[in-house]
Order: structure tokens, then sequence, then C-alpha cells
């Protein structure tokens, strides 16, 4: 009797930080594939990207965050893991006129090299691949930019301007608190895993929220979630997928020189310990059109099992027009290393 020894194919895909071996939930959730990030950006800023999140890679860490694409945009990273393990995430968004929004595509492929199958009596079978893909399907659109409930204002104006209230409207022009920018997106998701002669698929869902007062337009507030519903199952028991919920923040500063973001981010997984994530960002113009960026972030996702070292991470890139290059590296102790290498292109205002 053959039979395929799942621990000889998990073990080694384990070993890799995103597949999460230093959490709780290595043995109750599939796919850990799901919790690799998308963008060296992101890495190089802890993965804290909720609420700063745009464009393509938004597709992963926020789908509101699409709605910021002004154009068609394209991404691609490759992360180098432990174990030869490689992760491969490209995805597209494009804004169209008559959906009111904008489309996002994402297509996501982890690989390692060939493992030896053995039999139940210790010869060897051949060997196979294990691989995970996922494909999504995503949408969002800005339901409120800047004032854009004016026609709506006198009703929320004289329901808080009630007798007693603390501060009260009497300028036409002074903009109320519940007014701003506020981006929504959603998106559908298909993953599938392969193990050897078992192939498993399922559905799940990713959505989320950004939105930066008027009052504070500096200020972006996020919440997102990931992985909702789907089960895996590869023979007769199923197993859940890696849900998580994000609360975030992220803040925009204007120095005398150059452009830094700074972000906060709380995760909840279903299955797992909470984590926190910081991160920070730093944009500086070179010449014309050309930008130097530096990042640092930290993510306590690892450190309490790999030490503190292994949630430090540092990124650089540079932006010249409408192209971006970024790298970001992270230390993981007796595991080895995790990088991240980006190619990013706007194509201006080219929308359906």
């Amino acid at each position: 009797m053959r039979l395929l020894p799942l621990a000889a194919v998990l073990l080694p895909l384990l070993s890799a930080p995103a597949f999460a071996a230093f959490q709780t939930d290595a043995g109750v959730n599939a796919a850990q594939f799901l919790k690799i990030g998308a963008g060296a950006r992101s890495l190089g800023m802890g993965e804290a990207l909720t609420a700063s999140a745009e464009g393509p890679e938004a597709m992963y860490w926020n789908p509101g965050g699409l709605a910021a694409a002004r154009g068609l945009e394209l991404a691609y990273t490759r992360a180098e893991l432990p174990a030869s393990v490689h992760h491969d995430y490209a995805a597209l968004a494009l804004p169209v006129n008559w959906a009111g929004g904008v489309f996002g595509i994402a297509f996501t492929r982890l690989s390692q090299g060939a493992i030896d199958q053995i039999d139940n009596v210790g010869v060897r079978q051949g060997s196979f691949a294990p691989h995970s893909e996922a494909v999504s399907f995503g949408y969002a659109r800005s339901f409120i930019e800047e004032d854009a409930l004016t026609k709506d204002r006198g009703y929320f104006r004289d329901s808080w301007n009630l007798p007693g209230a603390a501060r009260r409207f009497e300028d036409d022009d002074e903009r109320e608190p519940w007014t701003g920018s506020f981006r929504a997106g959603g998106a559908i998701k298909v993953v599938s895993e392969t193990l050897g002669t078992r192939t498993a698929t399922t559905a799940s869902a990713d959505g989320g929220v950004i939105y930066r007062p008027s009052t504070r337009p500096a200020l972006a507030l996020a919440w997102a979630f990931r992985n909702a519903g789907g089960r895996l199952r590869y023979i007769r028991e199923s197993e859940p997928l890696p849900f998580e919920f994000s609360l975030a923040a992220a803040h925009d500063w204007e120095p005398e020189r150059g452009h830094v973001v700074t972000a906060l981010e709380a995760v909840v997984p279903l299955h797992a310990r909470p984590y926190g994530k910081l991160g920070a960002e730093w944009e500086h113009g070179v010449s014309k059109g050309v930008h130097a960026i530096g990042r640092v972030g930290f993510q306590g996702r690892s450190a309490p099992d790999l030490g503190f070292l292994s949630g430090l991470t540092v990124g650089a890139g540079c932006r010249i027009g409408g192209f971006s290059f970024d790298l970001a590296f992270q230390p993981l102790g007796d595991l080895g290393e995790a990088f991240r290498l980006s190619l990013g292109w706007k194509f201006g205002r080219k929308n359906l």
C-alpha cells in the first residue's frame, strides 16, 4: 500500500515564515501560503499595509485600496523563502468608467523543488513538487470623495446641531466630521493546493475599507478581513482557511524634505494569537521624476518563537516616473532569511 507521507510534505513547507511554523494555527488551518503578503513595500514596513495599501497590491491587504488607482497599474513580486520555497504574486488594477470603480485581478503561486515520495516500507516511488495557487477577482470604489455629501449636508447639520450640542456648525464652509474620502472593496478568491496526488480547491472572500476624514485627510483608518469562508478537503476531513481580521491606521507626514508614512496595525487571526505591526516609509525626490525610498518595520508574529530580531524588517526602493522597484529583507533566526523583490508599472489615466 502506497501512502503519501504528509509529514514529509508539510514540514519543509512549514519552515517558511509565512507558513506560520511558529503560529498556533499551523496544524488547524489549511493553505498557510495565504499568509504570505504581497509586495516588497509591505515587508519593508513590517507588513503594516492595511491602511495605506493602494493599487494592485491592495488586492491582498485591503481590496478597498484598489479605488486609489487612477489608471492601469501592474505589479509583480517574487519572494524567496527558507527551504527553497518560492512565492510569486502578480496583479493588476484597472479603473472602469461604466462601473464607477476599479476592478482588480491577482494571481498567487507557491512552489517548491521536488520531494521524494516514499511508500510505507521506505522504498522511493518517484518524486513530486507540491504547489499552491490562488486567483482573486476584486472591485472597489470611492463612495464618498471629500465633500460629496453636499446635497445631504442640511439634514446632517440639523441632526448634529441639537439643543445643548457641545459644538454647533454655523459656517457653511466648515467641514463636518462625517465627510471625507471613503473607499471600500471586496474580492472573491479561488484557492487550490496540490500535495502529491491530492488536490483540494475552495473559494473564499476578502474585503475592507479605508477612510480619510476631511478634517484630517493625512490620517487613514482602515479595517480588512482575509480568507473568509472556504475549506480544503484532501481525503475525508476538511480544514478551514487562515481567516484573520485587521484594524489599522496610517498617517502621511510632509517634513521639509521628502514624504513620510507611518503605520500601525493589529491583526486578530481566528485560530492563533493576535499580534501587532509597525511600519514607516520615507520617500525623497532625488531629481525630477526620480524618488528614493527607505522602509523599516516590525511585526510581532514571529518574534515570540524566533526571537525579537525575526520581527524586524527593512526595505528600499526607487520610483522613476510610473516605474517602481522595491526590495525587502527579514531575518528569521535559525530558519534563514526571507527576501522580496517587486516591480510595478503605472500607465497613467488609462481606463475603460
